[in-house]
């Protein structure tokens, strides 16, 4: 009787059989071991807590792979891609670990754990979208290895991606799948990771309270092995105590426990994390010099590590540096945010430049920089509009997904009801063919509904483009009449300072004119009462104020520019300045000005030393002509 039941139910049994094999192997392998191999076995487990020695060891261990079996191989090459996760290598953590899914492809247990180990190293490079593929393909083979614990771990691994994801009602609801599995299997141990997540999904909708309370009843089992999950734990709990601004001696002492605990495992990444929050802590409470030198060690070391945590703490250092008037400290620090997430591994995601927009602003708009402060605010705008849109589309797309899915079941079911009916009347052809024409009816109106569906959606989609070409139409004429405008104001101020100068040129002329005459008057005795009023005259009604409107026209900032850059000048000072800036001769600034030629070439001098430039005679010129 029981070979006739493997012969009828053979996928059955080899269902149950196949655990057994895999224990079978693990078993053999194991008795084969030398003692060289065992003794790397030993060092590894010894050595999890250093990535860097691990790594030696695992690779010496890979060298003896002709003796080891293929899911012992497969879980060395996964381990190794988790140290180089550790090490905030991400690259090299997914080029291991897909090299594990080669060797375990056979064997459903072993890949699918691979496959969980894989997509936890694209969540911790904000792949998200990757990380649910290999969640998934993980789930199908623990389903087919029918491992119920398995499927708990896939669920609580969603759920977290999904918090990351900002996506709060998902996240929930495989977190809750993942604690009913695991509450049913008795897995204390994954239970407490899950609550673990659970308080990280508080933590980041902001309920602190809640999320401080899980967090505190699962970081004592977790002190029990310190572990990367405890210092995460330790770090994420003490970040709820700044923020609820309750307890900040115990959020300092938990923050240099997972500093030095990280430090010593050598995970920098978020090392450099709690560093940046222990200046937070530092600020709080009046330690500013502290918090400084805090913030400035993690913004470095997170840059120098290329560390996808670089733009939250950047933020951080920003948002301390604007608080306490340190703008030009700021602009510095901007700027190098700016040059450096041009790479692919630091780019910054839309919330990340939300967020660092903000601080832009801050930073512009005390330094006086307008324009910057206006492209920073409407850029800010438009990725706020954006991922408002993003988030509509999702929520159009999954409630598609489950409109599809309900009429799939729907169509599932009337297909699982005929195969009964069937089965079970074979010889009633008359309701055979009924019930066909019925399921032929639900066919053609499903088929009716999709093509109704796809036909909306291809208006849908055509409206858009011909709004996006007509947007595109309006920016362009937008552009030309821009280039329109700023070549007639190019023209305009040519014009002005052209006038401006000829009006100089007369007015010293002039002044000129009137001095030549008073030198050379025919009867110096009878009228050297006539040319020291003449020169009073000149010398009290000097053509500045004349010049000096006209002068605005043309370079409307310059003199407010200069008077900003070298608080020290006089009105005399930045009015001398104005005639260099139009490269009048050194006769003509002295008619203007109603001085002699000696004393403008002494008034050049002395303005040099008020501006620190001395005798650079060059950088001064090459000054008055940068500024507009």
């Amino acid at each position: 009787m029981g070979n006739n039941l493997y012969f009828r139910y053979p996928n059955l049994f080899m269902k149950k059989l196949t655990p057994l094999v895999i224990l079978l192997c693990f078993f053999l392998s194991t008795q084969a071991q030398t003692p060289a191999i065992e003794k790397l076995n030993k060092q590894i487990e010894n050595n999890l807590s250093n990535p860097d020695s691990t790594k030696i060891y695992l690779f010496r261990l890979l060298k003896h792979a002709a003796e080891l079996h293929d899911t012992v191989i497969g879980k060395t090459y996964s381990t190794l891609g988790i140290q180089y996760n550790k090490l905030a290598v991400p690259d090299s953590a997914e080029f291991y670990m897909k090299k594990a899914l080669d060797y375990t492809e056979k064997y459903p247990l072993p890949h699918a754990k691979m496959y969980l180990n894989l997509a936890i190293n694209y969540r911790f490079g904000s792949r998200y979208q990757e990380s649910l593929e290999a969640l998934d393909n993980a789930m199908q083979f623990y389903k087919k290895a029918e491992n119920k614990e398995g499927e708990g771990l896939v669920y609580g691994e969603m759920g977290s991606n999904y918090n990351y994801m900002m996506n709060s009602e998902k996240a929930l609801e495989y977190l809750k799948k993942a604690i009913a599995i695991l509450t049913e299997v008795n897995n204390q141990r994954e239970l407490y990771i899950v609550k673990q997540k659970l308080a990280n999904l508080y933590y980041n909708n902001g309920d602190y309270a809640f999320a401080k309370d899980l967090y505190e009843e699962v970081l004592p089992n977790f002190a029990k092995n310190k572990g990367l999950n405890y210092y995460y734990t330790l770090l994420s709990y003490a970040d709820c105590l700044i923020q609820l601004e309750e307890n900040y001696k115990g959020a300092e002492e938990a923050l240099k426990e997972v500093e030095s605990g990280l430090r010593e495992m050598n995970n920098k990444e978020y090392m450099w994390l709690s560093v940046s929050n222990l200046a937070k802590v530092y600020d709080a409470t009046g330690r500013t010099q502290e918090a400084q030198e805090a913030f400035q060690k993690a913004y470095d070391g997170s840059l120098q590590l290329n560390s996808t945590r670089f733009m939250e703490i950047s933020v951080h250092y920003l948002d301390f540096l604007n608080n306490h008037k340190q703008y030009t400290k700021a602009l510095s620090v901007i700027d190098q945010v700016k040059n450096n997430t041009k790479t692919s591994r630091l780019k910054m995601n839309a919330e990340n430049e939300i967020d660092f927009l903000k601080q832009t602003v801050s930073t512009y708009s005390q330094k006086g920089m307008v324009e910057n402060s206006l492209q920073s605010f409407e850029r800010m705008d438009f990725l706020k509009d954006s991922l408002n849109t993003a988030i509509n589309k999702a929520k159009s797309l999954e409630l598609q997904e489950a409109y599809q899915n309900g009429l799939q079941r729907e169509k599932n079911l009337v297909l699982t009801k005929n195969n009964e009916l069937l089965v079970e009347n074979n010889n009633k052809k008359d309701n055979i063919l009924l019930l066909s024409i019925l399921i032929f009816i639900l066919i053609l109106a499903i088929g009716l509904v999709l093509f109704l569906s796809n036909k909306n959606k291809l208006k849908l989609q055509q409206e858009l483009v011909t709004s996006l070409e007509t947007s595109q139409k309006v920016l362009e004429e937008k552009n030309t009449l821009e280039h329109e405008l700023s070549l007639e104001r190019e023209r305009t101020l040519v014009n002005k300072e052209k006038e401006l100068i000829e009006v100089t040129m007369e007015m010293s002329d002039l002044q000129n004119r009137i001095m030549e005459l008073i030198a050379h008057r025919e009867n110096p005795e009878s009228s050297e009462a006539l040319a020291t009023k003449l020169k009073d005259l000149l010398s009290n009604n000097n053509y500045w104020k004349y010049f000096k409107g006209k002068f605005v026209e043309v370079h409307p900032v310059f003199a407010s520019q200069l008077s900003e850059m070298f608080p020290s000048l006089s009105d005399s000072d930045v009015a001398y300045c104005c005639m260099l800036k139009l490269q009048l001769s050194t006769k003509e600034i002295a008619s203007l000005m109603g001085i002699s030629s000696d004393q403008v070439e002494s008034k050049t001098a002395t303005l040099r030393r008020k501006i620190g430039m001395g005798d650079d005679i060059l950088g001064f010129e090459k000054l008055i002509d940068h500024l507009e």
